[in-house]
């Protein structure tokens, strides 16, 4: 008998039991096996994939879903089905899969790099929204390019003084591999203002944010909520849609330097002294808190001000980056907190200065260093495992990198940074055809 006229009963059967390289590669036995793969019940293998073999935040992460339902997959072997599966119809399983498997090759792959210059002064903060690259600077503007062909597509100058920051939110309903996955901005300054931008739609700001009196360091943007963090040791979050303050804690006799949102009901912030807390937005009350320098400066005589670089938080699990300590994992449990204090660099790579920025996306974690090199990890598993070795060192200029962005643009895995000369370079990977079929 040909393997094309099998019955479909036996033939689904042999498509569930393969892995992913397999299941890639039974596409190409003939036609017929093909047009099985564009069915809604192989996008479901596909699911069964991702959860076999992807760790559960960093599904959350890839496919940008904050919403979990309470619908588990019987059939799913994966280990932690106490959290339920995501959202199943609104998932291409196989974009998922195809993401974190590419992201394992970062700096192995055939790569092409390219230079926009594309600001004044300082580059302080880089995003990515499908093939978009936003970024600010010390110039004052804020600016939207084209990451192909480095075109920019919109300058905006509005605020007064060097924008700091800049946080994109996710348009409801969109997939992170849409053309246009973004739709609002919210822009940081050192005018101590926070403004709200239409992302794809030229014009003047929806709204202005004015309250803090010093410096904003960094915003944050999920759903209809922004937080802004600031130099006058105080922290906000707004409605954007009315533009009123809902929230304010201030007076906390720090420096407040960074601010993630992690749904609309967790927020992270971390002062310059090393405090890192997550709190309620909700109940408007700490969930918990931890000096994370205090595992380091015990018997020692290290800096009083460690001076921190960067946050990224994930679930119940948080990054910071440190000048005087290295990094920090931060995992927050129900019954207790983990702290884990890493050097900032793995084996086998000697000499390298302090860290800069932080950026995070789906399992790679990307970190800016003074000398101009940029160290990408890939995490398999418990982020206190996944740092004793760099995946890869790019060495991307010669100017110390103040910001960095890592992502997928649907294409294969990209990275930029920004330094203090102004210049934006983009890193980009090309992954073998059959990955990315």
């Amino acid at each position: 008998m040909n393997i094309s006229q099998l019955p479909l009963e036996l033939i689904d059967e042999i498509l569930k039991h393969l892995d992913s390289i397999s299941l890639v590669k039974s596409r190409e036995v003939c036609r017929s096996w093909r047009a099985l793969h564009f069915q809604r019940k192989y996008n479901l293998v596909w699911r069964c994939l991702c959860l076999r073999d992807i760790d559960w935040d960093i599904l959350i992460e890839i496919t940008g879903k904050r919403v979990v339902v309470g619908c588990e997959d019987p059939d799913s072997s994966y280990k932690n089905k106490k959290h339920a599966s995501l959202m199943v119809d609104s998932v291409d399983w196989a974009a998922v899969y195809r993401e974190w498997f590419r992201s394992r090759h970062i700096g192995k792959w055939p790569s092409m790099a390219c230079e926009f210059n594309c600001h004044r002064g300082a580059v302080w903060d880089i995003k990515y929204s499908g093939d978009r690259l936003v970024t600010c600077g010390e110039d004052g503007t804020i600016r939207i390019w084209d990451s192909w062909t480095g075109h920019c597509v919109r300058s905006i100058t509005a605020h007064q003084r060097a924008v700091l920051s800049i946080s994109l939110r996710q348009a409801l309903g969109s997939s992170p591999h849409a053309d246009m996955p973004h739709d609002l901005m919210v822009s940081g300054s050192k005018d101590c203002s926070v403004k709200v931008w239409e992302l794809n739609i030229p014009g003047p700001a929806l709204v202005t944010l004015h309250g803090h009196v010093a410096c904003v360091n960094c915003v944050a943007v999920e759903s209809n909520l922004a937080a802004s963090a600031s130099d006058d040791g105080s922290i906000r979050v707004w409605d954007i849609t009315t533009g009123q303050c809902c929230h304010e804690l201030s007076n906390l006799g720090e420096w407040v330097k960074y601010v993630r949102f992690w749904t609309q009901e967790t927020l992270l912030f971390v002062t310059d002294n090393c405090k890192s807390v997550l709190w309620s937005v909700k109940g408007w009350r700490p969930l918990s808190s931890v000096q994370l320098s205090d595992t380091t400066t015990q018997g020692s005589s290290s800096p009083l001000n460690p001076g921190v670089q960067g946050a990224v938080l994930r679930g119940q699990t948080s990054l910071v980056l440190t000048h005087s300590y290295g990094l920090f994992s931060w995992e927050n449990q129900s019954d207790s907190s983990f702290i884990h204090n890493f050097s900032l660099i793995g084996e086998h790579t000697q000499n390298v200065q302090r860290g800069e920025c932080l950026a995070m996306h789906g399992a790679l974690v990307a970190i800016g260093t003074r000398s101009g090199a940029v160290f990408v990890y890939h995490l398999n598993g418990k982020w206190k495992d996944q740092f004793s070795k760099v995946h890869c060192v790019l060495h991307t200029s010669q100017s110390p990198v103040n910001a960095v962005a890592i992502a997928d643009d649907g294409e294969g895995p990209v990275l930029a940074t920004g330094g203090d000369n102004g210049i934006v370079k983009v890193l980009r990977w090309f992954p073998p055809s059959i990955q990315n079929d």
